[in-house]
Protein backbone atom coordinates (compact mmCIF):
# COMPACT_ATOMS: atom_id res chain seq x y z
CA UNK A 1 0.00 0.00 0.00
CA UNK A 2 2.81 2.39 0.83
CA UNK A 3 4.38 1.95 -2.62
CA UNK A 4 1.16 3.10 -4.26
CA UNK A 5 1.00 6.18 -2.04
CA UNK A 6 4.71 6.82 -2.63
CA UNK A 7 4.13 7.02 -6.38
CA UNK A 8 1.58 9.79 -5.73
CA UNK A 9 4.28 11.69 -3.88
CA UNK A 10 7.28 10.84 -6.06
CA UNK A 11 5.89 11.48 -9.55
CA UNK A 12 4.58 15.01 -8.86
CA UNK A 13 8.01 15.76 -7.39
CA UNK A 14 9.71 14.40 -10.51
CA UNK A 15 7.33 16.36 -12.74
CA UNK A 16 8.09 19.55 -10.80
CA UNK A 17 11.72 19.39 -11.89
CA UNK A 18 10.94 18.34 -15.47
CA UNK A 19 9.25 21.62 -16.34
CA UNK A 20 11.20 23.73 -18.85
CA UNK A 21 9.96 26.89 -17.11
CA UNK A 22 11.71 26.04 -13.84
CA UNK A 23 10.66 24.28 -10.68
CA UNK A 24 6.89 24.04 -10.17
CA UNK A 25 6.35 24.86 -6.50
CA UNK A 26 2.79 23.55 -6.48
CA UNK A 27 3.87 20.06 -7.47
CA UNK A 28 6.64 20.10 -4.87
CA UNK A 29 4.07 21.10 -2.23
CA UNK A 30 1.77 18.23 -3.25
CA UNK A 31 4.69 15.78 -3.08
CA UNK A 32 5.73 16.98 0.38
CA UNK A 33 2.13 16.88 1.63
CA UNK A 34 1.67 13.24 0.59
CA UNK A 35 5.11 12.01 1.74
CA UNK A 36 4.29 11.64 5.46
CA UNK A 37 1.38 9.37 4.59
CA UNK A 38 3.84 6.90 3.03
CA UNK A 39 5.74 6.60 6.27
CA UNK A 40 2.57 6.47 8.38
CA UNK A 41 1.34 3.53 6.30
CA UNK A 42 4.70 1.74 6.51
CA UNK A 43 5.05 2.19 10.26
CA UNK A 44 1.51 1.44 11.36
CA UNK A 45 0.71 -1.38 8.93
CA UNK A 46 3.98 -3.15 9.82
CA UNK A 47 3.03 -2.64 13.50
CA UNK A 48 6.19 -0.84 14.49
CA UNK A 49 5.95 -0.19 18.24
CA UNK A 50 7.81 3.11 17.80
CA UNK A 51 5.69 4.22 14.85
CA UNK A 52 5.06 7.92 15.65
CA UNK A 53 8.71 8.62 16.39
CA UNK A 54 9.88 6.63 13.37
CA UNK A 55 7.54 8.57 11.06
CA UNK A 56 9.02 11.87 12.26
CA UNK A 57 12.56 10.52 11.88
CA UNK A 58 11.74 9.25 8.39
CA UNK A 59 10.45 12.67 7.33
CA UNK A 60 13.67 14.23 8.61
CA UNK A 61 15.70 11.68 6.67
CA UNK A 62 13.62 12.26 3.54
CA UNK A 63 14.20 16.00 3.72
CA UNK A 64 17.88 15.71 4.66
CA UNK A 65 18.84 13.05 2.15
CA UNK A 66 16.44 14.42 -0.45
CA UNK A 67 18.02 17.84 -0.39
CA UNK A 68 21.65 16.73 -0.18
CA UNK A 69 21.54 13.95 -2.77
CA UNK A 70 18.98 16.01 -4.66
CA UNK A 71 21.67 18.56 -5.46
CA UNK A 72 22.98 16.04 -8.01
CA UNK A 73 19.60 14.76 -9.20
CA UNK A 74 16.35 15.67 -7.41
CA UNK A 75 14.62 12.38 -8.26
CA UNK A 76 17.61 10.40 -6.98
CA UNK A 77 17.46 12.30 -3.70
CA UNK A 78 13.74 11.66 -3.34
CA UNK A 79 14.13 7.93 -4.03
CA UNK A 80 17.06 7.58 -1.61
CA UNK A 81 15.15 9.52 1.03
CA UNK A 82 12.07 7.33 0.66
CA UNK A 83 14.20 4.19 0.89
CA UNK A 84 16.08 5.28 4.02
CA UNK A 85 12.92 6.62 5.62
CA UNK A 86 11.14 3.39 4.81
CA UNK A 87 13.97 1.41 6.38
CA UNK A 88 13.38 3.34 9.59
CA UNK A 89 9.61 2.88 9.56
CA UNK A 90 9.31 -0.82 8.76
CA UNK A 91 9.05 -3.01 11.82
CA UNK A 92 12.09 -5.31 11.93
CA UNK A 93 11.48 -9.03 12.41
CA UNK A 94 12.08 -10.30 15.95
CA UNK A 95 14.38 -13.11 14.94
CA UNK A 96 17.07 -11.39 12.89
CA UNK A 97 18.80 -8.04 12.38
CA UNK A 98 17.81 -6.63 9.00
CA UNK A 99 19.28 -3.12 9.30
CA UNK A 100 22.46 -3.85 7.33
CA UNK A 101 20.48 -5.56 4.56
CA UNK A 102 18.04 -2.66 4.31
CA UNK A 103 20.89 -0.15 4.12
CA UNK A 104 22.67 -2.33 1.54
CA UNK A 105 19.49 -2.54 -0.52
CA UNK A 106 19.11 1.25 -0.35
CA UNK A 107 22.69 1.82 -1.48
CA UNK A 108 22.30 -0.69 -4.31
CA UNK A 109 19.03 0.93 -5.42
CA UNK A 110 20.57 4.41 -5.35
CA UNK A 111 23.60 3.30 -7.37
CA UNK A 112 21.41 1.45 -9.90
CA UNK A 113 19.12 4.43 -10.28
CA UNK A 114 22.10 6.76 -10.71
CA UNK A 115 23.42 4.59 -13.56
CA UNK A 116 19.97 4.54 -15.15
CA UNK A 117 19.67 8.32 -14.85
CA UNK A 118 23.01 8.72 -16.62
CA UNK A 119 22.32 6.41 -19.53
CA UNK A 120 18.53 5.92 -19.79
CA UNK A 121 17.03 8.94 -18.04
CA UNK A 122 13.31 8.08 -18.43
CA UNK A 123 13.91 4.60 -17.01
CA UNK A 124 15.83 6.11 -14.11
CA UNK A 125 13.03 8.53 -13.30
CA UNK A 126 10.40 5.79 -13.56
CA UNK A 127 12.38 3.34 -11.41
CA UNK A 128 12.58 5.90 -8.61
CA UNK A 129 8.85 5.63 -8.10
CA UNK A 130 8.89 1.86 -7.74
CA UNK A 131 12.25 0.64 -6.45
CA UNK A 132 12.81 2.25 -3.02
CA UNK A 133 10.29 0.28 -1.00
CA UNK A 134 10.57 -2.79 -3.22
CA UNK A 135 14.30 -3.00 -2.53
CA UNK A 136 13.63 -2.86 1.22
CA UNK A 137 11.43 -5.91 0.77
CA UNK A 138 14.18 -7.67 -1.15
CA UNK A 139 16.66 -6.79 1.60
CA UNK A 140 14.34 -8.26 4.24
CA UNK A 141 13.77 -11.41 2.21
CA UNK A 142 17.52 -11.87 1.69
CA UNK A 143 18.14 -11.36 5.40
CA UNK A 144 15.55 -14.03 6.25
CA UNK A 145 16.99 -16.40 3.66
CA UNK A 146 20.52 -15.78 4.90
CA UNK A 147 19.52 -16.41 8.50
CA UNK A 148 17.73 -19.62 7.51
CA UNK A 149 20.62 -20.97 5.49
CA UNK A 150 23.14 -20.22 8.24
CA UNK A 151 20.96 -22.08 10.76
CA UNK A 152 20.68 -25.10 8.49
CA UNK A 153 24.49 -25.27 8.19
CA UNK A 154 24.96 -25.17 11.98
Amino acid sequence: MATVVMTFSYFPFAAAFASPDGIDGGLVAIALAVAPLVFVILAFVSRNPKAPRRVLQAMGVLLGVGFTVGLFAPVLGAAAGFALGGALCLNPPDTIDVAKWRISATILMTFYMFILLLFVTPAGVFSGGLLPLMMLGFGDEYALWSAGSSRSRA
